[in-house]
């Protein structure tokens, strides 16, 4: 992949041109979401301090402030976003804080990568074209889908544009940073190939997840989603989305509905029973218990899961 390949020696360049650090207080970074802080952290190592803002168990789509978290983020030198709607919640609290803060969008850039939100269902069920990963049933207005971490090549764009952030808020520490980014990529590409060897038999095999959080994922890895249960986050599905889910299921011959751990599974339980498939979690890394190694264990977990129930 162009843009993936072109990282590694763009990251380099400030190792070679930074300063060595000196003394001084450690950055103080606020992350959005899990994967985020995660990669934030790869990327800084001891010398800034990164919190994850919302709590483990919060909703990154529909995220309600605490009084601390006001606080943390008031506090932060740098805060370091996904970008792409997935945070709307920040970008109200610093409009109406004043915030003139830097702000690092881990997805600027990625404009020809990005795809587009699913069609929904219930606007007449899916054609043949359609349910091709990525096409959007002609709504060109459909906003881009955030999930971009769950392909770790466009995790390595992240990278990118945290450790260029991390360097003009604290130049000092520019050797140390792009050090952590070199390393951090490395891992990624590793991921990417053991993802990529251990999926390739089961190449273009239909899955429904519980909503639209992997269509980068099954672009990179040739999976095939053929529908979602939830088409918006935290709205019940109609039951004429649902009768479209069950045909589009029934004639692409699924095997597995995957559910998320933190949403009901009373649906897809029930349409596993109906359709007599299987039915298993698969995580879209969007919370959970915070700490640095936790996007590439999450991605591997995922991994587990998928060559266990595509058999």
């Amino acid at each position: 992949m162009k843009l993936a390949g072109a990282v590694l020696p763009f990251l380099l360049v400030p190792a070679a041109l930074a300063a060595p650090a000196a003394q001084q207080r450690q950055l103080n970074v606020v992350a959005s979401i899990l994967p985020v802080y995660s990669l934030t952290t790869s990327v800084a190592g001891n010398a800034a301090q990164v919190e994850n803002l919302p709590a483990a168990g919060a909703d990154a789509h529909d995220y309600q402030f605490t009084p601390r978290e006001r606080r943390l983020l008031a506090s932060a030198d740098l805060i370091v976003v996904n970008g792409l709607q997935m945070e709307p919640w920040l970008q109200k609290a610093l409009a109406s804080a004043g915030s003139s803060r830097r702000v690092v969008e881990c997805a600027a850039g990625l404009e020809e990568e990005l795809l587009r939100q699913r069609p929904c269902l219930r606007d007449g069920g899916l054609s043949p074209a359609q349910a091709k990963l990525g096409h959007t049933g002609g709504v060109s207005a459909a906003q881009p889908n955030p999930h971009i971490w769950l392909d770790p090549l466009l995790a390595c764009h992240m990278v990118t544009n945290i450790l260029l952030g991390l360097e003009k808020a604290d130049p000092a520490n520019a050797a140390t940073y792009a050090s952590n980014a070199i390393a951090c990529v490395a891992r990624l590409h590793y991921l990417h190939e053991e993802i990529r060897r251990t999926l390739a038999p089961y190449k273009g095999s239909p899955i429904v997840t519980y909503h639209d959080a992997f269509p980068y994922f099954a672009r990179r890895y040739d999976l095939n989603v053929v529908g979602v249960i939830e088409e918006v986050p935290e709205i019940d599905p109609s039951p004429k989305h649902l009768t479209a889910l069950r045909l589009a299921i029934q004639r692409s011959k699924v095997k597995v509905i995957f559910t998320e751990a933190r949403h009901s599974e009373r649906l897809a339980r029930q349409l596993g029973r109906d359709l007599e498939i299987s039915v298993a979690p698969l995580d879209p890394l969007e919370r959970g218990a915070a700490w640095p190694g936790a996007y590439e264990a999450g991605m591997r977990n995922n991994l587990r899961v998928l060559e266990r129930f595509l058999k």
